[in-house]
């Protein structure tokens, strides 16, 4: 069911924001605010170029895989071989902006430059979630954001307990344990999938009968390409990666870009106040994530109309927590990370009232993607990140206000593009169909709901009782 995968992503994806949420209080208070805003400058240069350094092969992996057009180890030795050289391009480049940020503290970019060799990890990470992402395995996702996040909770909140840390060491902590990820994606897509399961308890009379792009399989059941000794296609995934290209630049340009060349724009204490604003104003954004993730992976063979109940529910439930967010931000954000970050209030405001706009664009940009309009999808992020970044070089005397003024902004251009975009698609009726709920989607939300609570409730079946289902279900074929 696409709602529970949602569910289940959702959950997985809030960790990351909920674990930066936890540790935030600890480093700003150990670091104070010019210190967290170097920390900020010193880790997500390369958490972006992690995404950034796919060069679209992320995207390509989940586009090609969805399409059954590569296998899942085919996936991985791509994943391997690629990581190589993207890895080597993007110490480069972080090398090259090393010297641009920091351009007055020789310390600082030693130490930035000592930290970029870890971005060959974080490419190699991301490049095997996009390949999970493409076989709906879900649950690999959810493990390659669980286990890092987790990691790096533990392991900071130690250090800032026990020890004199800086901004460095934080950092040091921080992309070692995101890059962790690599040792739990791996091994899990080099795994052969599963055969197709007959035993599903949901599974309506007569669908035995069905075949076609609509039938209720698990999410390992698609056939494995490499079964058929069929090669790699290496253009087609070079092709598609390049249409990405402009995509994830501008994507991911409009995500973090503004805290990494904040620091020579607003300075460090409103970068600190800045970074503070988006750990707070992100936990929503665990909704468009989750929602991306089950849109690209296909919802494991859902049925069109049960992909678009995903985006309807997306939106409003991610309108709902950035409203409950905006309104305690004045309360929440000096009591988490002390008095001095109390103007971090109005920036935290103003990037929930973003996120609402992002989830749109991420809701956008997946339909346009999943539906072979990646180039489509590129032209409004693109203009979408120019447009913020501009819009930050102009409102940079404003501080942390006129940062997060400039997402807003940004989003706001990149969602009414892409919107236009996706009125035009055959699979989307209307752009109410993918932004706002429906009577009947609430209703089958509350009938989800009702079966999980029950089943909680109900607790494992016995032994006996879980034979005799299975054998009810495997003995009479079409039930």
């Amino acid at each position: 069911m696409a709602v529970h995968r949602l569910v289940t992503s959702t959950a997985a994806n809030l960790l990351i924001p909920v674990s930066g949420l936890l540790v935030s209080p600890f480093l700003s208070r150990e670091l104070g605010p010019e210190g967290r805003g170097l920390y900020a400058a010193l880790t997500l240069p390369i958490v972006i170029c992690g995404w950034l350094g796919t060069f679209g092969l992320q995207d390509a992996l989940t586009f090609h895989l969805r399409q059954r057009r590569l296998s899942r180890r085919d996936a991985a030795r791509v994943s391997l071989v690629a990581a190589l050289p993207l890895g080597l391009v993007a110490v480069l480049l972080l090398g090259v902006l090393g010297f641009l940020v920091f351009d007055r503290a020789e310390v600082d970019r030693q130490q930035f430059l000592v930290l970029a060799l870890l971005a060959p990890l974080h490419i190699m990470a991301n490049l095997a979630i996009g390949a999970l992402t493409g076989a709906s395995d879900i649950g690999g996702v959810n493990l390659m954001k669980v286990v890092p996040a987790g990691l790096r909770t533990i392991l900071l909140v130690i250090a800032c307990v026990t020890v004199d840390l800086s901004a460095f060491w934080a950092a040091a902590l921080f992309l070692t344990a995101t890059a962790s990820g690599v040792l739990v994606g791996l091994p899990r897509l080099r795994r052969r999938a599963k055969p197709p399961s007959r035993t599903g308890p949901t599974e309506p009379a007569g669908s035995a009968d069905r075949s076609g792009p609509t039938d209720r399989a698990e999410p390992t059941d698609r056939a494995e390409p490499a079964d058929r000794a069929e090669p790699i296609p290496v253009r087609s995934l070079i092709r598609y990666s390049l249409t990405c290209l402009p995509g994830v630049l501008a994507a991911t340009s409009s995500a973090r870009l503004d805290q990494v060349i904040g620091l020579p724009l607003l300075g460090a204490r409103e970068l600190g106040f800045y970074a503070v604003a988006v750990s707070v104003a992100e936990l929503p954004t665990v909704i468009a994530t989750a929602a991306r993730t089950v849109l690209m992976g296909g919802a494991g063979g859902d049925d069109n109309e049960s992909v678009l109940r995903v985006a309807r529910v997306a939106v409003p439930v991610a309108a709902l927590g950035c409203a409950v967010l905006a309104a305690s931000a004045g309360l929440l954000v000096p009591r988490f990370f002390g008095a001095a970050f109390a103007p971090a209030t109005l920036p935290t405001v103003i990037l929930c009232a973003a996120t609402v706009v992002f989830t749109c664009v991420q809701i956008f940009s997946a339909l346009l993607l999943v539906n072979d309009k990646a180039a489509r999808s590129s032209v409004a992020l693109v203009v979408g990140s120019l447009t913020g970044v501009l819009l930050l070089v102009v409102l940079a005397p404003q501080g942390a206000v006129g940062a997060a003024l400039a997402s807003l902004i940004g989003y706001a251009v990149a969602a009414g593009i892409a919107a236009r975009s996706v009125r035009r698609l055959p699979a989307v009726p209307s752009l109410r169909a993918v932004t706002v709920p429906y009577a009947a989607d609430l209703r089958h939300l509350h009938a989800w709901l009702r079966r999980w609570w029950r089943a909680r409730r109900a607790g494992p079946p016995e032994a006996g009782d879980a034979a005799q289902a299975q054998s009810a279900g495997t003995g009479g074929g079409v039930r």
